[in-house]
């Protein structure tokens, strides 16, 4: 008698954690750190980063033809991506590829966030006459304190080759870094 009444207290035991486990996950798992941290009776040590998203307008030009224009940084906590427009128009050559050299956001701190190849279109080969829409992502996540990157396509080219055009762009991140400007060297 002692061991079923074991038995049946341990099942309605387990019962009970099932139907607390249901019931956390349908809670609004939304709830601040904090809360969840005071529920836990912990300190707070951390809190998620939310995606931030800043509007910008850079522009840059390398001397074979291929335009480069930042229009928006989203910065969250893994990657950071940049929605572009680049375009190519040039006499010298039929195309050129934006990505066949290192490419990468550079921080303040000088390290760089290397670039996930597009899926389709690795080297971000770009056909004369055209124009290629999209976001670009980078592997990594700027600090929040940062006041400006630098995007740099084709590390150790010049800006002149007719395979794959080097082009740098300071991008700044707040109004203060906006009005020191932000242009492409």
């Amino acid at each position: 008698m002692t061991v079923a009444r074991i038995f049946v207290v341990a099942g309605a035991s387990a019962l009970a954690l099932a139907a607390c486990s249901r019931q956390e996950k349908t809670a609004d798992t939304t709830a601040p750190p904090a809360a969840a941290a005071e529920a836990a009776n912990a300190p707070v040590t951390a809190q998620p980063r939310q995606t931030r998203s800043v509007p910008v307008d850079v522009q840059g030009v390398t001397e074979v033809g291929a335009t480069v224009r930042v229009k928006q940084v989203d910065l969250a906590q893994d990657a950071t991506v940049l929605d572009v427009s680049i375009s190519f128009a040039s006499k010298m050559t039929n195309n050129v590829e934006m990505a066949t050299n290192p490419t990468y956001i550079e921080l303040p701190s000088g390290q760089k966030l290397m670039l996930k190849a597009p899926e389709g279109n690795p080297d971000m080969n770009i056909v004369n006459g055209d124009t290629m829409n999209g976001r670009l992502v980078f592997m990594g996540a700027v600090p929040r304190d940062a006041q400006r990157i630098a995007v740099v396509f084709n590390e150790g080219s010049s800006s002149d080759s007719i395979i794959g055009p080097f082009l740098r762009l300071d991008i700044p991140l707040t109004a203060e870094a906006a009005q020191q400007g932000g242009a492409g060297k």
